[in-house]
Order: structure tokens, then sequence, then C-alpha cells
């Protein structure tokens, strides 16, 4: 049977994996917008995506398509989120990790 420390990593897990894929997505999307000169996806849309777990996502779809890395703005709101979202992922695998020891 799942501990409730196994139980709770896997929906942090799961629930970082969706918000990425929506954030992946969204990037994707946005950047073929622009490329075709349409309206684009609004900028606070985008950090609300990786504020609520596509921060892993955003990043790659970033790096990937090569859209928003220049745009210093964007890129500050992203790195803070990016780093919250790292502490609370080294907490939780911290918690895990533990509560394997002690099991």
């Amino acid at each position: 049977m799942m501990s409730a420390v196994d139980l709770a990593l896997s929906v942090f897990v799961g629930w970082q994996l969706v918000w990425s894929l929506v954030a992946f997505v969204a990037i994707w999307h946005d950047k073929n917008l622009a490329a075709s000169h349409r309206w684009r996806i609004p900028e606070d849309r985008l950090h609300g995506y990786e504020f609520w777990g596509g921060w892993l996502g955003s990043g790659l779809a970033q790096r990937l398509w090569r859209h928003k890395t220049y745009k210093e703005s964007y890129q500050q709101v992203y790195k803070r989120t990016a780093l919250i979202w790292l502490a609370a992922c080294l907490i939780v695998l911290s918690v895990w990790i533990v509560s394997r020891l002690n099991a």
C-alpha cells in the first residue's frame, strides 16, 4: 500500500507534469502566433501557467523555440517563479527521502 508521503509526492509530480504540458503548449502556440503577426497570449497568462506548476515545461519550450529568452522583464518573473518551485521540489524530495530512511 502506498504511504501518505508517496501519495503526496505522486500528486506533486503529477500536478507539475500537467501544468508543464499546458505551459509548454502555450509557449509553442504563442511563438506561432508571433510568427504569423497575430494577437498573442498575454504574458500574465503565461506566467500564471508557470506559477501553477508549469515552470519546467515553460522553460523547456522557451529554450526549444527560443521564445521569450531575451525579454528581460519576462525572464525576471520566470526565474523567480522557477526558483520558488525548485525550492519546493527540494523540500518535497527531502521529506520523501527522510520518510524512506525512517521506514
